[in-house]
């Protein structure tokens, strides 16, 4: 009997034994899980704070890349279109000539004829003395004619060269050619304004040069300044690359098309911009249309485009190569 009691107590107490020891097993297999659901989601937030910091890092780049490339492609236009704003301001200089009381009909369509064949005539317009009284009269509000008893106007030919011939020596040459004609009583023209036009818009169109090589210079700078900065917040990946084995080419090629990539994209948006802000202006200003030579709008698209992506893979490649080079990084 007492045999049988102290086998059944044996084997109650291993039974026990064997409940605390896999209870024990429980609490320690559910505390690993509760390790490892607190380490992964860490780690999770630790990837997405980092996913979030490149994303705004290249968000950042984007945006300065675009400022950059827009300005310049502004500065770009403003160059290609000061001849054609030049343009329009010299042919709004007229050449006024005035034909004597006499001049008979015939003569007049010679000399319009003659005004018509030169090469440097873009346009020219006639306006008779009685209309231009009538005009006159408009504007004083009073009829002068019937006051004086006779009209003191005479016949005119208002005549506009193309911009190229709007200078003094041109113009001086052009009103010589007319002497021929023995009932023009008189020719005249702004000379002043001929000569301070002419001043000007070389000084203008100097500056402006000047200016597009200073930012075109200005924005090689910036573009890599900011590559640069975004490239050595990773530093040590780079150097962890390298490391382990990979090779330089290897480690250069994401990040050169990263920022290849960044650069069209920005390019693209520079350009779309320059493209609304044209759109505007010629909305704005009827009498300059500037949209006209349009394939140099077509070359500095495409030069802005290149620009941005030869920026951006020189910039990537020398900086990555920079950090390649060295034997330890802080």
């Amino acid at each position: 009997m007492l045999a049988i009691f102290s086998l059944f107590q044996e084997n109650y107490n291993s039974r026990n034994v064997n409940f605390h020891k896999g209870r024990t097993y429980l609490i320690n297999i559910k505390i690993n899980l509760l390790f490892v659901y607190y380490f992964y989601n860490s780690l999770k937030a630790k990837n997405n704070l980092e996913n979030k910091k490149v994303r705004s890092n290249l968000i950042s780049i984007f945006l300065i890349n675009t400022v950059v490339l827009f300005t310049l492609s502004l500065i770009g236009f403003i160059y290609l279109k000061s001849s054609s704003v030049e343009s329009y301001f010299k042919e709004n200089i007229l050449v006024n000539v005035y034909l004597k009381n006499e001049t008979k009909e015939f003569e007049n369509k010679q000399l319009i004829k003659f005004l018509n064949l030169n090469d440097d005539v873009k346009e020219i317009t006639y306006l008779a003395k009685e209309d231009a009284a009538e005009i006159f009269s408009k504007e004083i509000g009073e009829e002068f004619v019937g006051f004086l008893g006779y009209n003191p106007l005479l016949d005119a030919i208002s005549v506009q060269l193309y911009s190229d011939k709007i200078d003094i020596y041109s113009i001086e040459k052009f009103i010589k050619n007319l002497n021929n004609f023995d009932f023009i009583e008189e020719v005249e023209y702004d000379k002043p304004l001929v000569d301070a036009l002419n001043k000007n818009f070389e000084k203008i169109g100097l500056w402006i040069f000047i200016l597009s090589i200073v930012f075109f210079i200005t924005s090689f700078i910036l573009i890599n300044n900011s590559i640069k900065i975004s490239i050595y917040s990773k530093r040590e990946i780079i150097k962890t690359m390298q490391l382990v084995g990979a090779t330089g080419r290897f480690i250069r090629k994401p990040f050169i098309w990263t920022y290849i990539k960044i650069s069209f994209l920005s390019s693209i948006a520079s350009i779309l911009l320059l493209l609304i802000l044209i759109i505007q202006l010629s909305n704005q200003i009827e009498d300059i249309d500037f949209f006209t030579k349009f394939n140099d709008l077509l070359i500095l698209g495409c030069f802005i485009i290149i620009f941005g992506i030869t920026t951006s893979f020189v910039s990537s490649f020398f900086i990555t190569q920079r950090y390649l080079k060295l034997k330890f990084v802080r």
